[in-house]
């Protein structure tokens, strides 16, 4: 078990370089503090420590494995919301107040989604379910929803840019 007083140093010594690290990976403050959080409580549970002179490695390999693990399962949720206000504002689809573009954006969906596709599409965003509702509603995978919503948006992206051609 590790001392109260060889904790607190190394914390001192190594927490500015492994938040910095964090950082970097993760473009957000409070996932890198919670990263390094992580890998401390890992160090205060650990059975023993590192080598003195191999301290820094090991923390900061710990530090960019554990941001791996944090990108990697970033939600489906948080990826397609991503993927859908980049479209809508790349192709501007969905803005409220601006003529028909909502009622020819649900048009489309009945007419040319497939039944499946158009349960996701207004579950997620119509009722604003999170994916793993819209998952258990529908009897899928969050993996199947996301796929779903991607190629709905897709083809919601191209129609609306071939209407805006005419």
């Amino acid at each position: 078990m590790i001392s109260k007083e060889r904790f607190e140093e190394i914390y001192r010594r190594h927490y500015s370089g492994m938040y910095r690290l964090a950082r970097t990976m993760l473009y957000d403050a409070d996932e890198s503090k919670d990263v390094v959080s992580d890998v401390f409580a890992r160090l205060l549970q650990a059975d023993k420590l590192p080598q003195e002179d191999k301290t820094e490695g090991y923390l900061m390999s710990a530090v960019r494995n554990r941001c791996h693990d944090v990108l990697s399962h970033k939600t489906i949720r948080e990826r397609v919301e991503k993927l859908f206000l980049q479209e809508s504002a790349h192709s501007r689809v969905v803005t409220f107040g601006e003529d028909d573009r909502l009622e020819r954006l649900m048009l489309f969906v009945e007419a040319k989604l497939p039944p499946l596709s158009q349960q996701i599409f207004r579950l997620r965003f119509l009722r604003e379910m999170s994916y793993e509702e819209v998952a258990q509603a529908t009897g899928v995978s969050k993996v199947t929803v996301y796929n779903h919503l991607s190629q709905s948006l897709q083809q919601i992206k191209e129609y609306f840019k071939e209407t805006a051609k005419r």
